[in-house]
């Protein structure tokens, strides 16, 4: 590679310009490092292959003029170092905007044959050669040299092409699985930082590699992929559980390694199928998390022909990871005597997140399998609830048990039985008290004065709550999936396996939450105990919180009786049966008493007033559009002016 010229001018002008001169002459440098492109973006083997040449030794000479620019003391010379540096990073931003654009091209080109014959064949091995180039490790288990937004660029282009030239790739899989791997899972232990969109890329590029398998293998491949995340996950829950005498058993056949109580716990390797060494229960808790992460992106990228998911292998490993639980008063922890306390400790600290890593492979699979997967509702509602039962305390595991429950409830919620109901009881209770708006901040009155007569006035007002902050602010994850998940409670859970106290605290989160959903899901799904007699509907809190929504109003007027004089009863309104002529069936005394009590009893926890909807009175307490208003109707009513 020739020396660019304008190298060789900016170390000159860098030696001999003196410091205070450098910021005049900025814009000059700056274009001419911009035209460097070629020599400041070169591999790193590239430069160390001839480390006498001019070109590495102009390199080298131009970064150690930077540093003593920026840790000089003249503001002058770190000025100009800052906007050299910013130039030599432009130059690197530019191998990504050539990535991208390549990589648009390429997948633009996929639709005319001719194009790809002639225009992407013979080019695509030599972009993926230079891409595998740029972010290659030049040492087993660790990452490369490049920048990390130039290998996530470079994970995301390939992730793209991948799918559309399988043919053409298929000599590259061996290599792009050596360069992407070390980003599938990392941990504390790999001494560099991984972010999140590097991840997601680099795993569903590994998921993607089945796609280059020969013939009719790619079934095979990704079986034999997940069941390599399978089997990882389990060896690291050896060495992080080792603490914890586990009571699971396989139901598919795995045996647990013999774990020694020596030393820190630890796994990985530097063997080609191996992830990263990790060392430390923190370290081990991120591998399996970023295992769990993996199966769950198995389950979320498309595969070219159907697959056999071994669902077996996963709710076993889900089912391992449910029953190791933080241990509390009413739940005994069979644990390791061997262990340190301080090894129990750091356990007990990583497992909400790892639990949390369990749900998201939860919704990935449910998300997946659709309605196919109704047989697994139950085990998995199991699981999710003991889960939530032993860190109900933490938001973040809160927030993935909602949106799991959600999920399936739609999926086979008003078949589930009365046992599984009631162990959804925890999760229901957190949901309520996620739901509630927070309580406002109260003060005091202010107190009477002893001469009214000489005082002000407004020593007598109550001193207005202040604005709370908090209530201003948009709604956590966790209140967004329970606000999400409330209505879901009353439309697909069947109401007839909750107990009286369970439906009443529904009842009252949605008045006090002011969820319509909630509150249009409670009304016509209405709740029955033992013996048969409908509770109070919740339609008064409706229309009084949202007077003037047509929805509700297209509910009110399909609820309320037709006839004049007609006991308000809209639970049984709802389900009765219609004659000839449009007049509803006739009730007999016993449901009639009923209903009075009923709709007396929602009139006065509506705040209406005794004898307001009192149907014993001889005016009617509802009256259809145009009647006159008699001063006493509901808010349902119609009323003039």
């Amino acid at each position: 590679m020739s020396v660019p010229p304008e190298l060789r001018v900016v170390c000159r002008r860098l030696t001999s310009a003196p410091v205070d001169d450098l910021p005049r002459i900025c814009p000059t440098l700056v274009s001419h490092v911009l035209r460097c492109g070629g020599a400041l973006s070169a591999t790193p083997d590239a430069k160390t292959k001839d480390k006498t040449s001019e070109t590495t030794l102009l390199l080298h000479k131009l970064r150690t003029h930077i540093t003593t620019l920026l840790t000089g003391r003249k503001p002058s010379g770190r000025f100009a170092a800052i906007c050299l540096i910013k130039a030599i990073i432009d130059v690197v931003a530019s191998k990504e905007l050539s990535i991208i654009t390549l990589t648009k091209i390429f997948i633009l080109l996929q639709g005319y044959q001719t194009l790809v014959r002639e225009m992407a064949s013979p080019t695509l091995p030599g972009y993926i050669t230079a891409c595998l180039q740029l972010i290659k490790a030049y040492a087993s288990g660790q990452p490369s040299k490049a920048p990390v937004s130039l290998v996530d660029t470079v994970a995301y282009s390939l992730s793209k092409i991948l799918p559309l030239y399988p043919t053409t790739m298929r000599p590259f899989s061996a290599q792009i699985t050596t360069a992407l791997r070390t980003y599938v899972a990392p941990t504390s232990s790999d001494l560099f930082i991984v972010p999140e969109s590097l991840r997601e890329n680099a795993r569903r590029v590994l998921v993607l590699l089945h796609y280059t398998a020969p013939k009719n293998g790619n079934s095979d491949e990704w079986i034999k992929g997940i069941r390599a995340a399978i089997k990882n996950s389990h060896d690291t829950a050896d060495q992080i559980f080792r603490a914890v005498r586990e009571s699971w058993e396989s139901t598919t056949g795995y045996r647990g390694q013999a774990v020694s109580s020596d030393g820190e716990p630890s796994g990985g390797g530097d063997a080609a199928d191996e992830l990263p060494a990790w060392t430390s229960i923190d370290a081990g808790s991120e591998r399996l998390i970023g295992l769990l992460d993996f199966l769950a992106s198995h389950l979320k990228t498309t595969t070219k022909a159907p697959v056999n998911l071994p669902l077996g292998d996963l709710l076993d490993l889900t089912s391992r990871i449910s029953l190791v639980t933080l241990p509390s008063s009413d739940d005994s922890v069979d644990l390791n005597p061997a262990i340190g306390r301080d090894e129990k400790a750091e356990l007990w600290t990583v497992l909400p997140d790892i639990h949390t890593a369990a749900l998201r492979l939860h919704l990935a699979l449910i998300t997946r399998l659709e309605s196919n997967a109704l047989p697994l509702s139950t085990d998995i509602v199991d699981q999710a609830t003991r889960i939530l039962k032993s860190s109900h305390h933490l938001p973040t595991v809160r927030s993935p048990a909602y949106t799991l429950l959600a999920s399936l409830l739609r999926l086979s919620g008003p078949s589930l039985p009365k046992l599984t109901v009631d162990t959804l009881l925890p999760l229901l209770h957190a949901c309520c008290h996620d739901t509630l708006p927070p309580q406002p901040t109260t003060t005091t009155a202010a107190a009477k004065p002893k001469d009214p007569s000489s005082s002000n006035a407004d020593a007598f007002l109550t001193t207005p709550p202040p604005t709370n902050p908090v209530s201003a602010q948009a709604p956590a994850a966790h209140e967004s999936a329970a606000a999400r998940l409330l209505p879901l409670l009353f439309s697909h859970l069947p109401q007839r396996h909750l107990t009286p106290d369970a439906r009443a605290l529904l009842d009252r989160t949605a008045v006090l939450a002011a969820s319509k959903p909630a509150l249009v899901a409670s009304v016509l799904h209405p709740y029955k105990d033992a013996r048969g007699r409908y509770y109070p509907s919740l339609l008064p809190f409706l229309v009084r919180r949202f007077p003037r929504d047509q929805e509700v109003e297209v509910l009110r007027t399909n609820l309320v009786r037709a006839r004049g004089a007609a006991v308000y009863d809209a639970s049984r309104a709802w389900g009765e049966d219609e004659g000839e002529g449009g007049d509803t069936a006739m009730v007999d005394e016993e449901d009639e008493e009923v209903g009075k009590e009923e709709v007396n009893t929602t009139a006065a926890a509506a705040g209406w007033g005794e004898g307001m909807m009192d149907v014993d009175e001889e005016k009617p307490a509802h009256r259809r559009r145009g009647e006159e208003c008699h001063g006493g109707c509901c808010p349902c009513c119609y009323c003039r002016g």
